[in-house]
């Protein structure tokens, strides 16, 4: 039987809704104090959710989660380059942006020439010690999207503006990247296979025009998968993500990127048209967190009648925010259960049970 994997994802507020205002939030940031809080999440999960497979009625501490060697999260490569990090009220970094005179002086940062590069190892072994086994959370992006951290906003207006500064700014986050991605590799071996992934996370090319990706930014996205495979002598499948927009006008400057395996989008990509263009390649469609707000319970269910029909692979809901109730919540579990025991398919559900800027307590109340 066909499997439709559905990713669920809720963000910090939702928590704090739904889960903290019985378990307060802990007091201070303690390997003791985060192993807690995933026992109990994990016990509230199935309470919830426990029909689904969500959660577990006598939580055990099996070392998931809690023994991710992570720091700064997408602004580890910022913060390579020397750049001021933020923590934000919500959660996460907010990087200082540099300006087009400095950056243009630059030579790239290579994380094995970083300080930071000792904090890894050191970390990796404390968390084999603690949980008998680590494992790895670096948030290398692409070109695209570590260009945008570095120079903001502005490097759109660069693109247009300066190209030759543009490829400037894309050769120090190509380089960047495939020094963290090598670096990953030797200090979390994976297991003896010929294949990686290569997750290409192209959020902000969504915000310019496809002509424009592929002069500009589609160089630099095959640069870096094929540096990876001459680097590792490894096949890298390329993990295309799109952002939960449409990304039909995308398709033809995309449908070549060297072995792309698989492509998340909107689910209101024309999803046959992915398949003509991109046979062979798994939709993995994305839900927009406004309209898990504003759908109703019928119209969710129609989108996931789509999705499920057409062959989508996945269906992902990220970043569900605290208007979406427990009870919506378990309306659409059962409505994507029921939609695809009835088109044949069956239904994995899985829940992550943190918001990933909590495995390094990114918040100011821990930070200060």
């Amino acid at each position: 039987m066909k499997k439709v994997m559905v990713n669920i994802y809720y963000m910090a507020e939702w928590w704090d809704k739904y889960f903290h205002l019985k378990e307060p939030r802990p007091a201070a940031a303690s390997d003791d104090a985060l192993e807690s809080m995933y026992l109990k999440r994990k016990r509230f999960l199935y309470d919830m959710f426990g029909q689904f497979g969500i959660g577990e009625e006598y939580p055990v501490m099996d070392g998931l989660y809690v023994n991710m060697v992570t720091k700064y999260g997408m602004d580890l490569i910022p913060h390579l380059y020397g750049m001021s990090l933020t923590c934000q009220e919500a959660g996460g970094w907010m990087p200082e942006r540099l300006s087009k005179e400095r950056l243009s002086k630059m030579e790239p940062v290579l994380i094995q020439d970083h300080r930071i590069a000792e904090w890894f190892s050191r970390e990796k072994e404390r968390k084999i010690e603690r949980y008998g086994s680590a494992a790895s959370f670096f948030a290398s992006e692409s070109p695209t999207n570590i260009a945008v951290r570095l120079r903001g906003e502005d490097f759109y207006m660069d693109l247009l503006d300066d190209p030759g500064f543009a490829r400037h700014v894309l050769e120090l986050s190509t380089e960047s990247a495939l020094s963290v991605t090598l670096y990953q590799e030797q200090l979390f071996p994976p297991p003896e296979e010929n294949e990686r992934p290569f997750c290409l996370g192209n959020c902000n090319v969504v915000l310019m025009s496809p002509s424009l990706y592929a002069d500009m930014i589609k160089p630099f996205d095959i640069l870096l998968h094929d540096r990876l495979e001459e680097c590792t002598g490894m096949v890298w499948n390329t993990l295309l993500h799109h952002c939960d927009v449409p990304a039909d006008k995308f398709l033809a400057v995309y449908k070549d990127l060297p072995r792309l395996k698989s492509f998340q989008a909107s689910h209101h990509t024309d999803i046959v048209a992915v398949q003509r263009e991109m046979p062979g390649v798994e939709f993995l469609c994305m839900f927009n967190p406004a309209e898990m707000i504003t759908m109703t319970p019928e119209e969710l269910d129609r989108a996931f009648l789509r999705v499920v029909s057409l062959g989508g692979a996945e269906i992902d809901l990220w970043n569900i925010d605290p208007a979406v109730s427990l009870e919506k919540m378990v309306r659409m579990m059962k409505g994507i259960q029921d939609i695809c025991a009835a088109n044949g398919a069956e239904a994995e559900i899985g829940m992550v049970p943190f918001v990933w800027d909590e495995l390094e307590w990114a918040f100011p109340r821990y930070q200060n």
